[in-house]
């Protein structure tokens, strides 16, 4: 696949490219970073062989384009479902066709169609919330003040009498098999973070947003170590001036859209300070967009530093730092404890396999236990902790 290939954002021509090398240099660094997105690992407990697998409830979406699909969709989010016909037959069994459909050759779908359907998001840029740069398209303010942490947001009915947990799961778009198991089966109401340097983002994002999730885009900050520990090209740095940050900033964030906002890329140098942070979270804010603090630096100042700048929600906890099911599940109750204490509670992780797993367990056993699970974007307005 060629570089532009790579690089061209979702619905939009842009004037300028990302060179090949550089993108091999980015998915290279990423694969690397000590605390980063190991590409490679996505996959290394995957058990091999043959199988047919089934999901319950989910578009049949085999023999339709993906973006003419997408497309059909309306192009603000929260319209009310399709009703449910009461009339409609038993579970019916659809076998995909189209190698390049979302839905893996050999997989068994099936719909019931007394249910309401799964929530899907437009894939597609309101054109009111793009502004054109060199790099490509950036999220903006339209107009009449519509932000893109509202219109691209996923609807949510919870309320402040809900238990309510979020959960962000990051790394996606770098390794095709881990994006697609996240997308796939992980519900719709876990939010999803792109990786700026991932391949084809834009039929990821696509992908995603058909899916129901809502979506944030990873910006690689400092981490401590760098360049020992590098996140990756256009990393934001503590040392550089306000407007070299701005750039890269411009250019992390040309390279996807529909995203409701940013969440931290490593970076405990670079949001330990609050001189080089202030004027990154200004533009992020000026951008209609939240800011999330990942939760996996002590040491970082966003939460003081974005009073008054930008949205700020900072995670609880990291859930797969230690990588066993056992570790999981047990940050997970932590989860579970603190959004019982404080009516919510916000977590990140990482799209390994065996973290998937372990959060769509947690996601199906929710509503037995009295939690709700929401989209980010729903708890915005609890500001900063």
């Amino acid at each position: 696949m060629a570089a532009d290939d790579l690089t061209k954002p979702l619905g939009l021509t842009v004037s300028r490219r990302l060179s090949g090398p550089r993108l091999v240099v980015a998915v290279v660094a990423v694969a690397t970073a000590v605390t980063g997105v190991a590409v490679g690992a996505l996959w290394l407990g995957r058990e091999p062989g043959p199988t047919a697998t089934a999901a319950i409830n989910v578009p049949t979406s085999g023999e339709v384009e993906l973006t003419d699909r997408t497309g059909s969709i309306a192009t603000r989010p929260g319209a009310p479902p399709m009703p449910a016909d009461p009339n409609a037959p038993g579970l019916t069994e659809v076998k995909p066709a189209s190698p390049d459909g979302l839905v893996e050759v050999g997989k068994v779908i099936i719909h019931d169609p007394s249910e309401s359907p799964p929530m899907q998001l437009a894939a597609l840029p309101e054109q009111s919330l793009v502004e054109m740069v060199e790099y490509g398209p950036l999220p903006m303010i339209a107009a009449d003040g519509s932000r893109p942490l509202d219109v691209y947001a996923r609807p949510s009915a919870a309320d402040d009498r809900d238990v309510r947990v979020a959960i962000i799961v990051g790394g996606v778009g770098i390794d095709a098999d881990g994006t697609a198991r996240a997308i796939s089966e992980l519900p719709g109401s876990v939010t999803l973070a792109l990786a700026p340097y991932g391949d084809d983002l834009d039929r990821t994002v696509a992908a995603a947003r058909t899916a129901g999730h809502e979506l944030l885009l990873q910006i690689p900050l400092e981490p401590y170590g760098y360049p020992r520990t590098d996140p990756g090209p256009h990393t934001l740095l503590s040392d550089a001036s306000p407007e070299e940050n701005r750039d890269s900033l411009h250019w992390l964030m040309s390279r996807a859209t529909n995203y409701v906002g940013v969440v931290n890329y490593m970076g405990a140098r670079f949001t330990s300070q609050t001189t080089p942070l202030a004027p990154v979270l200004d533009e992020i804010g000026k951008r209609g967009l939240l800011y999330l603090d990942d939760g996996s630096s002590a040491r970082s100042v966003a939460a003081t530093v974005g009073a008054g700048r930008v949205p700020f929600l900072r995670a609880d906890l990291v859930l797969d730092a230690d990588l066993t099911a056992s570790a999981i599940d047990a940050r997970l109750n932590d989860l579970r404890t603190i959004a019982r204490k404080r009516g919510y509670a916000i977590a990140t992780a990482t799209a390994f396999p065996l973290t998937v797993e372990r959060v769509a367990a947690f996601a199906a056993a929710a509503a037995d236990r009295n939690i709700v699970l929401v989209p980010v974007s729903s708890l915005s307005a609890v500001g900063g902790r």
